[in-house]
């Protein structure tokens, strides 16, 4: 059964002053610059994320006589839902497990979880900023909600693996992210992987590809007959091998590429692209990074 966040409560972050939004299953934020898109999806990350690291004074909202607020405050609810994203009464097994005693239930009897996210600064500036999460034992009205108080007794945990959080927006660009490891589309491929079979079979054809390669250039077999010089240096032994294509197959990632065109003569590099696809193109990625993670955690029978 599925679960939705479905109420974010926003106070003193950037440019938000206090806001309150229903989120259903499905949302796209659209709006001018500087409306306040981005900081609702830092927020959350804040919230779900590792915005936490990255957390500044300028976070902080800024009122219109200058003063700089001394709390962040970000309250979230999350709810079962069916399907067809319909919110229903209860938790499934798999969530209730999860959750465990965090989970509330409201006048009506709905359950719901909720928690607070809390961030402030230290005394001193090289302390940083002190952010803590606290499970909301009652979701009340949006008219005083910053002066609710969380269950500081009970320190909420987020579990990032069934919860991930993964943010995207229209600047992203797939030909910059094949380089980063720490990007989506680096990390599904950090999870590429090969039988010994295969490995050996596949290390093989690159071989000869290789082979092939150099004995059809003259300037490649050129380089490879003057490279052998540095035999010498060794006393006559060794070899020098000269690879277009990355002889192990645990490098052939480092050269990844991704080419698109309207036909199959008509392909090019990413880079040849324009933003747009570019873009697109990475939020695809993204896509393909969700679902091995869904994939995953099914196998495991965890929830997502």
């Amino acid at each position: 059964m599925p679960i939705i966040l479905d109420t974010v409560r926003i106070s003193g972050f950037r440019g938000i002053r206090n806001l309150e939004m229903s989120l259903p299953r499905f949302a796209v934020l659209i709006g001018p610059n500087n409306c306040g898109k981005t900081s609702v999806l830092k927020s959350l990350q804040l919230v779900l994320g590792d915005y936490g690291r990255q957390l500044s004074d300028e976070d902080f909202h800024i009122d219109n006589h200058d003063r700089r607020t001394e709390e962040i405050i970000i309250d979230v609810r999350i709810i079962p839902t069916g399907n067809g994203g319909e919110r229903v009464r209860n938790f499934s097994r798999r969530w209730i497990n999860k959750f465990g005693d965090n989970i509330q239930a409201d006048p009506s009897g709905d359950q719901f979880i909720a928690f607070r996210t809390a961030a402030r600064r230290q005394k001193t500036p090289r302390a940083g900023f002190l952010i803590e999460r606290h499970t909301l034992r009652v979701w009340s009205g949006f008219a005083d909600w910053p002066s609710s108080v969380p269950d500081l007794s009970s320190r909420y945990t987020l579990n990032s693996r069934s919860i991930p959080f993964v943010a995207i927006d229209a600047q992203r660009d797939i030909h910059r992210e094949l380089s980063q490891k720490s990007s989506f589309v680096g990390r599904v491929l950090s999870q590429v992987e090969y039988s010994e079979e295969d490995v050996d079979e596949l290390e093989r054809l690159i071989a000869e590809i290789n082979s092939k390669a150099v004995s059809k250039s003259e300037p490649l077999a050129k380089l490879m007959e003057h490279l052998n010089a540095l035999r010498v240096s060794f006393g006559g032994i060794g070899g020098v091998e000269v690879m277009p294509v990355p002889k192990k197959l645990r490098d052939l990632s480092k050269n990844f590429s991704v080419h698109f065109g309207d036909s199959a003569a008509g392909l090019f590099p990413m880079e040849y692209h324009g933003m747009g696809t570019r873009s697109w193109a990475s939020m695809l990625a993204v896509r393909a990074f969700t679902e091995l993670a869904e994939e995953l955690l099914v196998e495991e029978t965890e929830p997502y």
